[in-house]
């Protein structure tokens, strides 16, 4: 019986049915002392129940969170209310933790809240994302808004409201904390949409890995002005040395889908590039572009013919005849000339995109005599492919009049 019930009791029970009887204070006074009897033995209930962690109450550890002189002692107080939330959901715990992130004096202790926050899974935070907004906001020390940003990052409805105080974040003056606010922007996506102009700015930071997060973030928060975004990302593309920085500008353009002829022409010098795994991403760029990158159709053809790697003639297959759309049927006999690769992959590739238009080869002798062939073929995968793309294209019998 909670202590707001233990009171309605006694103000509107049996003592108050002897006050309108006139009846003797004995009477009136023997529910409020029982009243008392059971408030104490509730009280004694709790305290009973309230959990501990290392032999010390929660409330102790509480208390020590919020008023102890020593910051040492706060940030294990942290800590412990951590594992009191984690192991008993005890709610003022988590309440501890949360007003630790955002008003502690100390950014030890600061700092140590928000990775115990880190620690707990999506569900817990959900109904944190205003503190912890509010936290990124206010935050000054750089060691702690990574900490935060970091947080912010795994989980996109926390990053979401928190963009002001991550863009804030993106000036920092550690690279690490930079990096982190845009990896955090990156997975807030459109909701962060007014970072762009500051994630422009770090194109040209001094340190790779706020670079490429400042490219992925790029991509994935559909910026105002996105054909200028993606013409600075192309040349950025032509100058950029650093591999992995690369593989990330070719997938942001990608995404942001712009098809300039800054970028069109960035991506077709791409695909003579020695790196194997950048001209994969390339064709896979080139191929959503659909026929506005038709221009590259050639190199994309002489890829498909000759690349070392057979991931990247397997992918050229499909970029080939995606540049060329309902066309490709012009450009047959180049693409059924790929049959004779050596890896099966890459003929799967030639009789799927074959075999996806349809009806309309249903008279052309060339592919039908192709796929025919591709029904011995060594791999059951080929086969299979090239039995089910005749189906499509061969027509049907017609039905005898009786």
């Amino acid at each position: 019986m909670s202590n707001a019930k233990c009171r309605g009791w006694r103000g509107s029970g049996r003592a108050a049915v002897v006050l309108r009887r006139g009846g003797f204070a004995l009477l009136l006074l023997f529910p409020l002392v029982l009243g008392l009897g059971s408030e104490g033995r509730l009280t004694a209930r709790l305290a009973a129940q309230e959990p501990e962690y290392q032999g010390k109450k929660a409330s102790l550890w509480l208390d020590m969170l919020a008023n102890d002189a020593s910051v040492r002692k706060r940030a294990l107080a942290a800590e412990a209310a951590g594992r009191l939330w984690q192991e008993h959901r005890y709610t003022e715990a988590l309440a501890g933790i949360l007003r630790a992130v955002r008003v502690d004096t100390s950014a030890a202790v600061r700092g140590t809240a928000a990775q115990v926050l880190a620690g707990l899974p999506e569900r817990d935070l959900r109904a944190c994302a205003k503190e912890l907004a509010e936290a990124m906001q206010a935050e000054k020390d750089s060691r702690v808004r990574r900490e935060l940003a970091l947080l912010l990052a795994r989980h996109e409805e926390l990053a979401r409201p928190a963009v002001p105080g991550l863009v804030q974040a993106l000036r920092d003056p550690q690279a690490a904390v930079r990096a982190a606010a845009a990896e955090a922007l990156a997975v807030a996506g459109p909701e962060a949409k007014s970072a762009a102009a500051d994630l422009v700015t770090l194109l040209r930071d001094s340190d790779p890995a706020v670079r490429r997060a400042a490219v992925r973030a790029l991509g994935r928060i559909e910026p105002a002005g996105a054909a200028a975004v993606a013409d600075t990302l192309a040349a950025l593309l032509t100058q950029e040395k650093d591999r992995e920085l690369r593989w990330e500008i070719v997938i942001s353009l990608g995404l942001l889908q712009e098809k300039t002829p800054a970028v069109l022409q960035a991506l077709h010098q791409l695909l003579q590039q020695e790196d194997g795994e950048l001209r994969l991403r390339t064709l896979r760029v080139l191929g959503s572009f659909k026929t506005a990158a038709r221009g590259s159709a050639a190199e994309v053809l002489r890829l498909a013919r000759s690349d070392p790697l057979k991931s990247v003639r397997q992918e050229a297959v499909h970029t080939f005849a995606a540049l060329h759309g309902p066309e490709l049927i012009q450009h047959l006999s180049e693409l059924l000339s790929l049959l004779k690769d050596p890896e099966y992959e890459v003929r799967l590739a030639v009789v799927e995109e074959v075999g996806a238009l349809g009806p309309a080869l249903q008279n052309h002798a060339e592919a039908l005599r192709s796929l025919r062939q591709r029904l011995s073929d060594p791999h059951l995968k080929v086969r299979e492919a090239a039995a089910a793309a005749l189906k499509r294209l061969e027509p049907k019998p017609k039905a005898d009049k009786e």
